[in-house]
């Protein structure tokens, strides 16, 4: 089917239509993360259907690493191998510095300490942990970018013009990236990973807080402080003003399938978390709750994402 246009000249085409019109690197793209999404709702009916919940480690871990390829691999086509490096070298040093001050001296985001159970570290900062900065701030700085259609583009001519842009992108940036750890949080320092998995949470609060003070933890008095999700807002906030501000440059490929990518990077964060702690409910009452928060707080992009993909390809 070729293109058809719609109001105003919009041109939509079919997905089979954009497939097409996609390079060969696009596609596999495309294909892969396709089936990382069938291979993980296959893994999911088998878990649910034997009550046995996937608390492993090295999983989140592995799972983490295909992301950041994801991610890494989409930027590199979209935005060029200059940004990507800037981006991310970005986004490692400023998360990891943002991340070790934290650990070693409680700023930023409160009294807590990360535990072995990620693997190796860096000044007391687990390397998964900063992987998993990277992923989810790219993907939720791109999926802005593709549900505004901004392509990258710095259109404002003034000094102040471009600030107060890039205060907004990177503002928005930061709140959907926020709006992931409302449900990771509790997930993490759970006591079931001592109960069910037989290892020790990812981290632990030494204070605690008011967010989900009810659920079981494996040390401290429970419950999320505050100053957490702020920390979770100003290191995103900081690494994607830095990278707007003095790298942003427009993207090399917009209109395409291979655009759709950083949405279903950011959906796949929400479902594997969303439905792991639904099976952590099993064994500890009230992490449903917390599936129902990231219900409606990443919800709302992700149906904008499916709005947006309909709108394109029919």
């Amino acid at each position: 089917m070729d293109a058809t246009p719609s109001i105003e000249g919009h041109e939509r085409a079919s997905v089979v239509q954009a497939w097409k019109d996609s390079s060969r690197p696009q596609r596999a793209l495309v294909a892969v993360m396709l089936a990382l999404f069938a291979g993980t709702v296959l893994v999911f009916i088998a878990t649910w259907a034997r009550h046995d919940i996937p608390m492993k480690p090295w999983a989140v871990g592995g799972a983490m690493l295909l992301m950041l390829v994801f991610c890494i691999w989409h930027s590199w086509m979209v935005k060029g191998r200059n940004q990507t490096i800037a981006f991310f070298l970005i986004a490692w040093v400023l998360s990891w510095f943002f991340e070790f001050i934290g650990d070693n001296y409680a700023w930023w985001f409160g009294h807590y300490k990360y535990t072995n159970t990620l693997g190796p570290r860096l000044g007391g900062v687990p390397i998964l942990i900063i992987i998993t900065w990277a992923v989810i701030i790219y993907s939720s700085f791109m999926l802005i970018d593709w549900l505004v259609g901004i392509m990258g583009e710095r259109r404002v001519r003034s000094w102040w013009g471009r600030g107060l842009w890039a205060v907004l992108v990177a503002a928005a940036t930061a709140t959907a990236t926020v709006a992931w750890d409302m449900m990771v949080d509790p997930m993490a320092t759970s006591r079931l990973w001592v109960e069910v998995a037989h290892t020790k949470p990812w981290w632990y609060w030494s204070t605690g807080g008011p967010y989900m003070r009810e659920l079981k933890v494996w040390r401290g008095p429970g419950g999320i402080p505050i100053g957490n999700f702020v920390g979770w807002w100003l290191a995103p906030f900081f690494i994607v003003l830095i990278f707007y501000l003095v790298f942003q440059r427009e993207n090399k490929i917009s209109g395409k399938l291979v655009n759709n990518i950083p949405a279903l990077i950011y959906f796949y964060m929400f479902l594997v978390v969303a439905v792991f702690v639904l099976e952590m409910n099993w064994f500890e009452n009230g992490m449903n709750q917390v599936a129902l928060i990231a219900v409606f707080t990443m919800g709302p992009l992700i149906l904008l994402s499916f709005v947006k993909m309909f709108w394109d390809y029919t």
